[in-house]
């Protein structure tokens, strides 16, 4: 990079990205992260919203596609621990591309499938770069962000899968019956792909990641030339000797990471939230059918849920990461996921008069909330070198648990246990993640506006 002028003290690139003043370049970055997750959002949920279509379809019981449930889950386990670290070698937005591509390739040949296996060989691939999107998505909006707007533009990003839910609840209401289950796969199929041009053209690398490699890299000035005010190029300090390194580690390295330096037991502890927080989503992934078939709404209020759902868990998502950015993780994240298990239970007990829709309204306001607040302490907890390798393996781990999250929550229906049951179910692993964070939270201070150090 050009020499600085007289007097200009050579910064870090971590301090710089830190203290730049929020602007345009920022809001991009975050509008196209936030379409990113609405396709991603789209494309994993919309096997549960058209899943009594397909058994219809298949001439199936609805409990014989819980394997198929498993399958997508089982990729994106895969996904999550071998495909979402690679980015910490090549690059967040050459992975993102690839991933959002092969999700659309996924989709399409869906359609065409006859058969419980052929229709679970596809989830299970879209699970797998499905799951890799998320972990990058999430380390590339970090990595961007000033200090002081970490978590609020992690999660807005993070909020974008709520219209992706909200296309989910239209397409219940309004093409399913008339068009069938293809219908959503056909969606699922154009939207990814019409993105990747909006990824190569318009969302950068991570600054970061360019520096570390090439700090002459002329990608690398145009971005730092787009976050100052007069365009005028900062001077960076070259990078160490352990920059090199870092560029230069394979995935081992990095996995072996997350427990140096003091982060064992909170890795340990961030895993099993993500344990508790995906426990309750997979198990959630039948409540489509247990609305319809075990309470008794109609297609049009089976819609409404999921508006519900899609409304007030987008206003969570959008609005933790300011109370988080104010009060701080332990004081917000915690709470949430208590408050949601509580919504749970009272989902069940007032279902099907007016209170459970109410209950519906803060359960997911809280829940999307703390999940999204939930990746953001991840982002937060690790480093740049292995960031995309900490979030991913963090998700990978609650993924675990989503493999059978499936049965848990088939186990109401198969049992005859009624609403009650199957929301009493789903307020358990809340409650988990919600007592898992607050120790993590004690032991571990994080400040919301912190960055982990490099080294």
């Amino acid at each position: 990079m050009a020499a600085a002028p007289p007097g200009k003290t050579p910064v870090d690139i971590e301090t710089f990205l830190d203290t730049v003043k929020f602007g345009r370049f920022h809001v991009r970055v975050m509008l196209i992260g936030a379409m990113v997750m609405m396709v991603d959002g789209f494309d994993l949920a919309l096997l549960s919203w058209v899943l009594p279509k397909i058994s219809d379809d298949y001439g199936v019981p609805r409990t014989s596609l819980t394997w198929v449930l498993m399958t997508q889950q089982v990729g994106m386990v895969i996904g999550a621990f071998l495909i979402a670290p690679i980015a910490d070698q090549i690059g967040r937005r050459r992975l993102l591309m690839l991933c959002v591509f092969t999700v659309s390739i996924s989709c399409f040949v869906t359609i065409f499938t006859t058969s419980v296996p052929a229709l679970a060989l596809c989830r299970l691939a879209t699970g797998v770069f499905a799951s890799a999107v998320i972990a990058n998505m999430v380390a590339l909006a970090s990595e961007m962000a000033p200090a002081k707007r970490r978590s609020t533009m992690v999660t807005i990003v993070l909020a974008g899968s709520m219209p992706g839910a909200l296309l989910g609840s239209a397409m219940q209401a309004f093409l399913l019956e008339d068009y069938g289950w293809h219908i959503a796969f056909w969606i699922g199929t154009a939207m990814p792909l019409l993105l990747v041009p909006i990824i190569f053209f318009f969302l950068p690398e991570s600054p970061k990641f360019l520096a570390a490699r090439d700090p002459n890299d002329p990608r690398l000035k145009t971005i730092l030339r787009a976050l100052t005010v007069d365009g005028e190029l900062p001077e960076l300090a070259p990078p160490t000797a352990q920059d090199a390194r870092d560029a230069s580690d394979g995935g081992l390295s990095r996995v072996k990471g997350l427990f140096k330096d003091g982060l064992g037991i909170p890795t340990l502890l961030l895993w099993f939230g993500f344990v508790g927080s995906f426990g309750f989503i997979s198990a959630a992934l039948w409540k489509t059918t247990v609305f319809h078939d075990v309470i008794g709404l109609n297609w049009e209020q089976v819609g409404l849920t999921t508006a519900i759902g899609v409304i007030f868990g987008g206003i969570g998502m959008v609005t933790i990461g300011m109370m988080i950015d104010r009060f701080g993780f332990k004081a917000i994240v915690p709470t949430y996921f208590i408050i949601a298990s509580l919504a749970a239970i009272a989902m069940g007990v007032f279902a099907p008069g007016p209170l459970m829709f109410v209950a519906l309204a803060i359960n997911a306001a809280a829940q999307h909330a703390a999940h999204a607040g939930l990746a953001s302490i991840a982002s937060t907890l690790y480093p740049t070198r292995n960031r995309a390798t900490g979030v991913g393996w963090a998700y990978g781990a609650g993924r675990i648990t989503s493999i059978i999250g499936p049965i848990y929550g088939a186990l109401a229906l198969e049992h005859d246990m009624g609403a009650i049951g199957y929301f009493f179910l789903l307020a358990g692993p809340l409650a988990v993640a919600g007592i898992t964070l607050y120790i993590l939270l004690t032991i571990k201070q994080l400040n919301p506006a912190q960055r982990a150090a490099a080294h």
